[in-house]
């Protein structure tokens, strides 16, 4: 499929990644461009639709592939998937590179990964650095179990601040440890005040059902991507849930020979700025940088654009 707005083309495309369709949006301006791949958050959670809404106008630079990760989206199919794990994730997005590689004849391409996605683009560029020309990492994972912990002492102060005694009592009421990826109760604690105290998706707010609003307005998903979003989002957290849970991106990607950027909001909750920030001082490469955007929670790049744009033309040259 193939459509222009406001003269960016679009192209909707699936390739095989070792016996499964993986799907993706293409977007420029100029196919000419240098091409950059976004790996998504959740994990199961692209967003492509949610990009577009906020309009971010970074195809005026790249030509920007948002690859849907196995098991979610477009490349949800629980016939050919089989079991979703880190390892298969990255397999596939090497996949992915070489195709945008061959497809755009360009010898290295830049990685971007959010949240999650910069566990897996992380991962990708230190082992595979010959094939990029950078790595950005937006909302960037450090150690996950320690971030939550982050995230929990933010409730609570927050909470107290604010004189929320009936959120004050909630909070407390559930007890925080090594098992809280697997809590019900603490999902719930996220779930009702984490994007309500400035501290999730966006420093203004982010309900889950916005991002439902965002996949339903998205014309160029067919209803059933639609209902392969809402179905991945639980596969994928179940069948990955742990796995980052106990991560620590600064082990698993230790060294890079490409420049790094870090793009972080300073409100991020979701992955904490002190996390993102160890990450940054303990990764070695050839050249690193830390952006610190002082009125982002955890998407800098739609919540600031016209600053991450100076950082994406920073990184350009």
């Amino acid at each position: 499929m193939n459509t222009t707005d406001k003269n960016v083309h679009v192209t909707k495309e699936y390739i095989d990644t070792a016996g499964h369709k993986s799907g993706m949006f293409i977007e420029s301006t100029d196919f000419n461009n240098p091409v950059l791949l976004f790996v998504h958050g959740g994990p199961g959670f692209p967003q492509y639709a949610n990009v577009k809404q906020e309009g971010l106008a970074w195809a005026n630079h790249f030509t920007v592939c948002y690859w849907e990760q196995r098991g979610t989206g477009m490349s949800y199919n629980a016939s050919t998937q089989g079991e979703i794990t880190l390892e298969r994730i990255v397999a596939d997005g090497l996949v992915i590179v070489n195709h945008l590689k061959r497809k755009f004849n360009q010898d290295k391409i830049y990685l971007c990964g959010h949240s999650w996605g910069s566990l897996v683009a992380s991962i990708m560029a230190s082992r595979r650095p010959e094939q990029f020309k950078a790595y950005i990492g937006i909302g960037q994972l450090g150690r996950h179990y320690e971030s939550n912990r982050d995230t929990y002492d933010f409730l609570l102060e927050t909470a107290i601040e604010r004189t929320d005694e009936k959120a004050e009592k909630h909070i407390r009421s559930v007890k925080f440890n090594k098992e809280y990826y697997k809590s019900q109760e603490y999902r719930k604690l996220l779930g009702r005040y984490l994007n309500k105290y400035g501290g999730g998706t966006k420093r203004e707010g982010y309900s889950s059902w916005q991002g439902v609003k965002d996949i339903i307005a998205c014309k160029q998903y067919s209803w059933n991507d639609r209902l392969n979003i809402l179905k991945g989002m639980f596969a994928s957290y179940n069948a990955l849930g742990e796995t980052l849970a106990n991560a620590d991106a600064a082990e698993m990607a230790p060294s890079f020979d490409v420049p790094v950027y870090i793009v972080h909001g300073v409100y991020d909750y979701q992955t904490s700025y002190k996390e993102a920030k160890r990450f940054y001082e303990r990764i070695e490469a050839p050249s690193k940088q830390m952006y610190t955007f002082e009125h982002s929670a955890h998407s800098p790049f739609v919540e600031e654009q016209e600053r991450f744009m100076e950082v994406l033309v920073e990184v350009l040259n």
